[in-house]
């Protein structure tokens, strides 16, 4: 386990960074109230034929740059239009949807990716547009172009398709925020990723080109989750990036807690302290326009393999076996994947056996793309209190699962984040608890210090850049 001294040195290294950064010119989860689909649904997780670019890795140099997934998240949830249900999205037909996104690399052009791939029902765009995102929901001026699909202005995606928007030339540059705007005409429902902890705002009539934040208002925020709707992916063209770095996995990579202040509990949106964006920071910092993108592909509550019969926890989204090819084998200018998962399918009564298997299943495919893969075992779920979620077997799961990753799995490099992560051992559980000053009010996640600890605990060497690739 690591020292207090450690830490201390950890954190240490983090004020260094972000001094740094300020000097660079060059600029198991309950998700359970809400209407996920999972395996029952898989048949709708698959995208038609065409729906994709071209080129899973980058395409051609061609116009001065590739392609690269430089900001993305999971469809995780169906999201009904009902005040009616604890987690709902307002009436969207006949209106406009602004989404705030934030890509990781500087770029000569972007390309929009949109999802219905968790809708029954069609949804129809009649028109989308990007703009540099200003205070709220405002467009900085002069910044707002009209997207386009095959040429046209709208697009209709049918229950499970997606479909990316043609390129637009516009800089990018990385960590400013772009606003994403969609001219709703008719939508049932909203293919959403949950735990967006990013603001959505909506506003009636078909408003999307204007730049005015007026009119206006956060979409509803999920009990503090700040879901993202329809957005899937943003590619950005560069000549320089080294490639793109997916990360895959549930919640401690989606960054529930991330947010949460510890004394009032509130959790704030657009403050992104997930793992992930710190080690974009931090490669941003070395690399500078060399640096590799980040896409972030984790869902809260999520499974490797989907649950098979009776469990306490089935798990939310589309499990992490039925989602690989669309959201890691398919973003553009793929190089590594982090994959980071396993703590729901435990809780939900997975046998060490059938875990491992499953994560071996996803080592195997990814290695078929000839693409490397980094793995971390599974962080400690131990409760501090009488509060039951966590049981002497789960834990013995978890131990072995953690034995076969460090001793047996084919990874191409490993992250310890337990190692980084661990306190004592609760009795009541007889399980590695995270320690205190890392650890969120649930004992199952990190809290803000601890998801800063961790995105500095990545060793950049794991993602080697060569000067072509």
């Amino acid at each position: 386990m690591r020292t207090v001294f450690a830490r201390s040195q950890m954190l240490c290294g983090l004020a260094v960074l972000m001094v740094a950064l300020a000097a660079r010119a060059d600029g198991g989860d309950d998700d359970s109230n809400i209407d996920n689909l999972g395996e029952s649904d898989g048949a709708q997780w698959r995208l038609s034929p065409g729906s994709g670019p071209s080129d899973d890795r980058g395409g051609d140099w061609g116009d001065k740059g590739r392609w690269f997934t430089a900001w993305s998240n999971s469809i995780s949830v169906r999201l009904k239009t009902s005040s009616a249900a604890p987690n709902y999205a307002p009436d969207v037909t006949n209106s406009t949807v602004r989404v705030l996104v934030r890509p990781t690399i500087a770029g000569s052009a972007l390309r929009i990716k949109l999802e219905n791939t968790l809708g029954k029902s069609p949804v129809v765009f009649s028109a989308a547009f990007v703009g540099q995102a200003g205070a709220g929901a405002a467009i900085a001026p002069g910044t707002n172009l009209p997207l386009s699909f095959q040429g046209q202005p709208g697009i209709t995606l049918l229950p499970g398709e997606g479909a990316y928007s043609d390129p637009l030339p516009f800089p990018v540059n990385p960590f400013q925020r772009l606003a994403v705007s969609l001219n709703v005409v008719s939508a049932k429902e909203v293919s959403a990723h949950s735990l967006g902890l990013a603001t959505t705002y909506i506003s009636p009539g078909p408003v999307g080109s204007s730049e005015s934040g007026a009119g206006f208002t956060p979409v509803n925020q999920d009990a503090g989750t700040f879901p993202i709707y329809w957005v899937a992916a943003v590619d950005v063209k560069s000549g320089t990036a080294a490639g793109t770095i997916v990360t895959f996995g549930d919640s401690i990579t989606d960054g529930r807690c991330s947010t949460r202040d510890p004394v009032t509990g509130a959790i704030y949106p657009d403050q992104y302290n997930r793992w992930t964006d710190l080690l974009a920071a931090r490669l941003q910092a070395l690399y500078g326009k060399r640096a590799p993108a980040i896409a972030n592909e984790g869902i809260a509550g999520n499974r490797v393999a989907a649950a098979i019969g009776p469990t306490n926890y089935p798990g939310t989204g589309p499990a992490a076996l039925d989602r690989l090819d669309n959201d890691v084998l398919s973003r553009a200018g793929l190089r590594w994947v982090v994959f980071f998962e396993g703590t729901n399918d435990i809780f939900g009564g997975s046998d060490a056996a059938t875990l491992i298997a499953a994560l071996q299943q996803v080592i195997d495919r990814v290695h078929a793309k000839g693409v490397p893969i980094i793995g971390s075992p599974v962080i400690p779920r131990g409760k501090t209190t009488s509060a039951p979620g966590w049981s002497p077997a789960m834990e013995a799961v978890r131990l072995q699962v953690n034995h076969w990753i460090r001793t047996q799995a084919n990874f191409d490099g490993m992250i310890e984040f337990p190692a980084l992560l661990q306190g004592p051992i609760d009795a009541a559980s007889a399980s590695e608890t995270i320690w205190r000053d890392y650890s969120c009010f649930d004992n199952t996640h990190p809290n803000k210090t601890g998801y800063q600890a961790m995105g500095s605990y990545v060793d950049l060497g794991l993602f080697k850049i060569e000067q072509d690739w």
